[in-house]
């Protein structure tokens, strides 16, 4: 190669830039940012779809390639993050529900400007995003939508038998046994997942109980409301439900009302067949389950700033995010307070009962605040493990008793 003095060298350089100015195309170098997503297989099939057409018109706008992976939520899920934290390696963001972000927050990057920008666009984000992915004063994943548990039920059993929609628990128990006799029983898994928990924390707070108590250190489960919440379970396992939900997975409820066998499930509205939601309550009130979903980006990303340009892109771009929302049939439904009357909720005339009113939507773990080890409680499913041993046998004041003391040994550290 010949010498090349310096004003050659800014003569040659400075064509190149004004080049790449001019055609606004970056240089190769620059178009090759990469960035990997890995978020949970979506209940409603057809929002992963729509997920992976944003991506590629994001690649497209960006430049920025982005890798999508699903990988089923339950275990499968959690020992992906926990091998990817111990290695320091792998995605650069994951899909996060309910208080995970308390889990991993010292892996977890500051997002706090990316939902700043997102409230200050749609309101503030709901109740349950607060809980679950405001951790210590600091957003460790943005709030990306959320699910709530209503009852799903066949219309046309009920209307066969002439049976009352239900109001309450108790009301449940009275049509469950005639549903179970017409061979369509009740589901309602009772096993470790989180649907279990989505249901039996309804229960229990509609029976008055609680978990840990709002100082989020006082164990309390070992209560009256319990004991009326442990005894209802133990009946309906007898009277309206099938053995088989002690081995459900979090897909069995669905699959059983859509393949025509229960008459009635507790479950988002990926259930949604020839059902119609309703709210139950009980002696404590009417509660129900919210499921938050985050996006975090892991510290050891080496792509931060691309990660966040995706989640503002979905997120942030309103046409993108309804998009996004009406792809999932009011299964995902926006985690932010001025899109809550979205008009994914008026594509069925049953999904207004989505709009929640009367009705006290928690996270797992109400009324104790989100934390950690709230959320180890939860992944060690003791509530459902609770259930499932008085309807097995275990008495309900030695089912409780065990749960009492595994709660407390999580609290204790």
């Amino acid at each position: 190669m010949g010498p090349h003095n310096r004003r050659q060298f800014l003569t040659t350089t400075g064509a190149g830039l004004a080049g790449i100015l001019a055609t606004r195309v970056a240089p190769a170098r620059g178009q090759q940012r990469e960035i990997s997503y890995l978020c949970w297989n979506n209940f409603a099939p057809a929002s992963d779809k729509k997920l992976a057409e944003i991506g590629q018109r994001f690649t497209k706008d960006t430049g920025i390639k982005l890798k999508i992976d699903h990988i089923s939520h339950m275990g499968p899920q959690q020992a992906k993050y926990a091998s990817e934290v111990q290695t320091q390696a792998g995605h650069d963001m994951v899909e996060m529900r309910m208080h995970f972000p308390w889990l991993y927050e010292p892996q977890l990057v500051d997002v706090s400007d990316v939902v700043a920008g997102l409230e200050k666009q749609y309101g503030k984000a709901v109740g349950s995003a607060y809980e679950g992915a405001h951790v210590n004063g600091v957003w460790r994943a943005v709030p990306q939508y959320h699910g709530m548990f209503v009852a799903a039920y066949r219309e046309d059993l009920f209307k066969k038998a002439s049976l009352k929609v239900p109001d309450t628990w108790e009301d449940l128990y009275v049509v469950g046994k005639e549903l179970k006799k017409m061979g369509n029983p009740v589901g309602i898994p009772i096993s470790q997942n989180y649907d279990s928990i989505s249901t039996a924390g309804p229960v229990l707070w509609s029976f008055g109980g609680l978990e840990v108590d709002k100082d989020g250190k006082t164990v309390k489960i070992n209560s009256s409301g319990t004991v009326q919440a442990v005894e209802w379970y133990k009946k309906m396992f007898k009277d309206c439900m099938e053995p088989e939900v002690l081995s459900w997975s979090d897909a069995s409820n669905n699959e059983s009302l859509q393949q025509g066998k229960a008459g009635w499930i507790h479950n988002p509205v990926s259930a949604y067949i020839v059902a119609k939601q309703r709210k139950l309550g009980g002696p404590g009130g009417r509660h129900e389950t919210d499921t938050p979903r985050h996006i975090g980006i892991w510290k050891f990303s080496k792509n931060i700033d691309a990660s966040k340009e995706w989640i503002k892109y979905l997120l942030g771009k309103r046409e993108v995010y309804d998009e996004y929302i009406m792809s999932g049939d009011a299964f995902n439904l926006p985690a932010y307070e001025k899109l809550q009357d979205h008009p994914v909720l008026r594509t069925d005339p049953k999904y207004a009962h989505l709009k929640g009113e009367g009705v006290q939507y928690h996270t797992y773990g109400w009324p104790a605040p989100a934390s950690d080890r709230v959320q180890l409680i939860t992944n060690s499913y003791i509530l459902p493990n609770m259930m499932a041993k008085a309807v097995t046998g275990t008495s309900t004041k030695d089912s409780i008793a065990w749960a009492e003391n595994e709660m407390k040994k999580i609290i204790a550290g």
